[in-house]
C-alpha cells in the first residue's frame, strides 16, 4: 500500500463521529482494505472497536428532516428510491441483530467471542440509528414494522431468501449444536461475506455516493459511514476467521464455497432488485445522479471475491463466482424487463455510454 493510501485508511481509522461527515465512502473501503492486507487479530479489532465507539444520540437530524421535505418538490422519484433504499437496510441490520447470538456463543476461542460480542453492539446501534432517522426524518414512528408498512413493493423476494430463510437457518444449527464448528464456518460466510462483505458494501457506496452527490442529509451521512467504518471490522474479523478455518482444515474453505455458490443468486438478485421497479427512469434523473449498473455489478462481485481469495479460495473457484454472478445479474435485468414490461435502466448506459459497460 502506498503512503497516500496508508495515511487515507489512518485518517479514517481515527475519525471523530463528526469528522466522518467529510469522509468519503471510497476512503473508508481503502482503510478497510488496509485492514484486510494488515490481518488483525480479533483483540485487533476488539481494540479498534473502543476507539472508534460512537452514540447515535449524538448525530443531528435538524438539517436532513428539512432536505427530506424538499425533495418532495421535484424530486419525489429519488425520494422514493432513497426510502426503499433505507428500509431495505433498516431490515438487515434487525434481521442481524437479532440472529448473531447463536454465533457469539459458538466462537471458538475466547479473541473471536470478545469481538463477535462487539459486533452484536454495533448491530444494536445501527439498528437504533435507523429507528432514529426514520422518526425524525421520514417521519415515520414505531421502528420496523412501520417502516416496513410504508414500503410500497415491500422487500425483494431474494432478500427473503437470505434474510428470512437461510440466515435464520443457518444460525439455529448453530445455536442447537454450538459445537458444530462447521455450522459456524457457514454462518460466519454468510453473515461476514455474503450479507456484508457482498451487499451491505455495495449499497453502502452507492448509497453514500448519492447523497454525497447531492449535499443532503448531513445527519444520515455521518451515521452511516459510521456504520460502514463498524463493518469494515466485522467484515475483516470474518476474512480471518475463516482463513483459520482452512488453516484447521481444507474442508472448512469447501464448506464457505458452497455456501457462496449457494447463495450467490440470491445475493444477485437483491442487488439487482429485478421484481422492484424503479420510481424514476434513467432518462429523468439528474446526469450526476446517475448509477451505472454494470459498475454496481462489478464492484458487487469484486467485493466479494477480493476477499474469498484472500482466505485462500482458489483462483478456479473465485473465476467461476465471477462468471456466474455476472450470468445472474443479466437474469435479473432481463427478468425486471419481463416483469414490469419497461427497458432494465442499463440500456440506457448501453446507448449512451457503452464504453462503461
Amino acid at each position: 500500500m502506498t503512503d497516500s493510501l496508508r495515511t487515507t485508511a489512518e485518517r479514517v481509522e481515527r475519525a471523530t463521529l463528526g469528522e466522518l461527515r467529510d469522509v468519503h465512502i471510497d476512503d473508508v473501503y481503502v482503510q478497510m482494505d488496509y485492514l484486510l492486507q494488515a490481518r488483525p487479530t480479533p483483540l485487533d479489532l476488539y481494540n479498534r472497536w473502543e476507539d472508534q465507539n460512537w452514540s447515535t444520540q449524538k448525530l443531528d437530524f435538524s438539517e436532513d428532516r428539512a432536505h427530506w421535505e424538499g425533495l418532495a418538490l421535484g424530486l419525489e422519484g429519488v425520494r422514493t428510491e432513497l426510502q426503499q433504499t433505507f428500509t431495505l437496510f433498516f431490515i438487515g441490520e434487525q434481521a442481524v441483530t437479532d440472529t448473531l447470538s447463536p454465533l457469539v456463543h459458538a466462537a471458538p476461542d475466547e479473541p473471536s467471542r470478545i469481538f463477535l460480542s462487539t459486533q452484536l453492539v454495533d448491530e444494536a446501534r445501527h439498528s437504533v440509528f435507523f429507528s432514529r432517522f426514520f422518526k425524525e426524518v421520514v417521519g415515520i414512528e414505531g421502528g420496523l414494522p412501520e417502516a416496513l408498512a410504508s414500503l410500497r413493493d415491500r422487500t425483494v423476494d431474494a432478500f427473503r431468501v437470505i434474510f428470512d430463510a437461510d440466515l435464520v437457518e443457518a444460525t439455529e444449527r448453530v445455536r442447537k449444536n454450538p459445537h458444530d464448528y462447521g455450522a459456524w464456518v457457514e454462518g460466519i460466510t454468510i453473515y461476514h461475506l455474503v450479507v456484508e462483505g457482498m451487499l451491505a458494501l455495495t449499497g453502502q457506496k452507492y448509497l453514500l455516493g448519492l447523497i454525497r452527490e447531492m449535499g443532503i442529509l448531513p445527519g444520515f451521512y455521518t451515521g452511516f459511514t459510521a456504520v460502514a467504518r463498524d463493518e469494515s471490522r466485522h467484515v475483516n474479523f470474518g476474512v480471518r476467521a475463516l482463513m483459520e478455518a482452512g488453516v484447521r482444515d481444507r474442508s472448512n474453505l469447501e464448506r464457505v464455497e458452497s455456501t457462496i455458490f449457494r447463495l450467490l443468486e440470491a445475493a444477485c438478485r437483491i442487488v439487482a432488485a429485478p421484481d422492484r421497479r424503479y420510481a424514476i427512469a434513467p432518462e429523468d434523473t439528474p446526469p450526476n445522479l446517475l448509477i451505472n449498473p454494470y459498475e454496481v455489478r462489478t464492484f458487487s462481485l469484486v467485493s466479494l471475491t477480493k476477499r474469498l481469495r484472500t482466505l485462500g479460495l482458489t483462483s478456479q473457484a473465485c473465476d467461476e463466482i465471477s462468471k456466474r454472478g455476472n450470468l445472474f445479474y443479466e437474469n435479473a435485468w432481463n427478468e425486471y424487463e419481463d416483469i414490469h414490461g419497461e427497458e432494465h435502466p442499463r440500456r440506457f448506459f448501453d446507448r449512451f455510454a457503452p464504453a462503461a459497460t
